[in-house]
């Protein structure tokens, strides 16, 4: 990777945080400033392909302005190794069957 490049990405990461310590501004400029942002990064995948940097980003702005956790779920659920196979078997044939339903004839 290139310096150009390394210091391209340092830069969007910082104005990432720039905008989020200004605390002066209300929701619905940061809805607007993150939808533009989120165009702007499609565009730079598109002409670099550089699908790291974009992820990293897109990572970046949802957990510093989404209310929600970004991996809300985690803390939900029942542990996979709580589950006996009887019970793992039940749950895969289930999820089988919703994804079956869902594919088109």
């Amino acid at each position: 990777m290139s310096t150009n490049n390394e210091n391209y990405e340092l830069d969007y990461y910082l104005s990432i945080i720039e905008f989020f310590q200004n605390q002066d501004t209300n929701r619905e400029t940061v809805e607007i400033w993150k939808n533009k942002s989120f165009i702007q990064l499609m565009k730079v995948l598109k002409r670099t392909g550089n699908k790291e940097f974009v992820k990293n980003a897109i990572i970046l702005i949802l957990s510093l302005f989404d209310k929600m956790p970004p991996d809300f779920y985690s803390s939900r659920g029942i542990q996979v190794n709580s589950l006996t196979n009887s019970e793992k078997l039940t749950y895969v044939n289930l999820l089988k069957s919703e994804i079956a339903n869902d594919i088109p004839n």
